[in-house]
């Protein structure tokens, strides 16, 4: 929503996006943030809307005349022909935390999500440390720290402000990041997740774990272990190269096994909530969507993360009408999950329960000799206990 600090919504801050018409202010006519909101919800999915917080893009591109950089020159440091705003300078951080804010006050986004572009790569250069020439802020506010401590202390003061600025604007709206898979490639870019997760600025963290199992420098598995070690009680969200897929360039990625068993080493883990897929476009293969739905063949609640603002959903009460299962409104919920339970060929007298729906209707039809139960589930994820188990008969 915020590829090159232009915006793909409408905006008082900052120019529409240069991504809608091919020219950065040009108004598309519509606001694609709010409809993406309004369909995504639709279909019981979250939006979370992803910010780029530093890039402006190429040196060379015309920007609309009332683009901030434009402005504020001196907030800008262009860098291997690509214009980046200094993260270095107070007013750059104020200005990225004024746009947070406003996305959350003015639109219903479940969450703000930043991708792995900090400090630009090559930057942290021991040869050339002012290659990135941030000198001038560096003197001003570096405060007797060398450089590469600076740099960093000013990535971890801009995630702490989101995070409060998220939280303090609307409570239950989350803040995530997705780094690097590997955290030596995002220390390289002043960005440290560990101390993200230890100090809680991140509801979610998604590590981009984009390679495969048997890697020589980065194992999908060995970096999933590592993650889940050191989630901090955060909830992890796993990065997948769903665009590797039949990529010749990536023959360890030919075949829909290498998913497979990434998706069962998350699922192993206790500290890993799922998976995300890069990207949607890919996911659009026949073979490898016809896959991923044999391995997600049945609904789920959303994860909870974060810290929720609203009251826990009380337990719905369920009453069949013949093969009808109805249950009344409850005051903090937004759905309910329809569970049908289902007896283990494996173990006697045990059940799974599956989810049939996700739904903010107060009934389900169901079929007689099966049994059911209901939960509530409140915006923030938060789901009641389950209600008594009902079998049509």
């Amino acid at each position: 929503m915020r590829p090159n600090a232009d915006a793909f919504y409408a905006s008082a801050l900052e120019p529409w996006s240069i991504f809608l018409t091919g020219t950065q202010g040009t108004d598309p006519g519509y606001d694609p943030l709010q409809f993406a909101i309004e369909e995504a919800h639709k279909r019981g999915m979250e939006l979370h809307a992803w910010l780029n917080p530093y890039r402006i893009g190429a040196a060379t591109t015309q920007l609309a005349a009332n683009h901030i950089a434009l402005k504020h020159p001196e907030w800008v440091v262009v860098y291997g022909g690509v214009r980046y705003f200094n993260p270095g300078i107070p007013e750059v951080q104020a200005h990225l935390v004024a746009v947070v804010r406003d996305i959350v006050t003015r639109y219903a986004v479940d969450a703000i999500h930043f991708d792995d572009y900090f400090y630009p790569s090559g930057a942290k250069s021991t040869t050339d440390p002012f290659g990135f020439n941030d000198k001038d802020a560096f003197t001003s506010y570096a405060n007797g720290l060398d450089v590469h401590t600076w740099r960093a202390q000013n990535v971890n003061t801009m995630v702490e402000k989101v995070a409060q600025a998220v939280r303090q604007t609307k409570p239950g709206v989350l803040f995530g990041i997705s780094p690097a898979g590997r955290r030596e490639n995002s220390l390289a870019l002043y960005a440290d997740p560990l101390i993200w997760l230890q100090n809680r600025w991140v509801d979610y963290l998604a590590p981009q774990i984009y390679w495969e199992f048997g890697h020589a420098t980065a194992d999908f598995g060995q970096l999933a272990a590592y993650w889940n070690s050191y989630a901090s009680g955060v909830p992890m969200i796993i990065g997948v190269a769903a665009y590797k897929y039949k990529d010749p360039a990536y023959p360890a990625f030919g075949y829909v096994s290498q998913f497979d068993r990434q998706i069962e080493e998350v699922r192993k883990d206790a500290n890993l909530s799922g998976c995300f897929f890069f990207r949607a476009k890919f996911l659009l293969n026949a073979e490898l969507f016809a896959f991923l739905q044999s391995k997600y063949n049945f609904k789920s609640v959303l994860p909870f993360m974060g810290v929720s603002a609203k009251p826990v959903p009380t337990i719905p009460v369920v009453t069949p009408i013949g093969n009808l299962l109805q249950w009344s409104a409850q005051g903090a919920s937004t759905k309910y999950a329809v569970y049908r339970l289902t007896r283990e060929k494996s173990a006697l007298n045990t059940f799974s329960a599956k989810t049939l729906e996700i739904s903010s209707k107060n009934s389900f039809q169901g079929e007689q000799g099966k049994s059911y139960f209901i939960t509530a589930i409140n915006e923030d994820n938060v789901e009641s206990g389950r209600s008594s188990v009902v079998t049509l008969n």
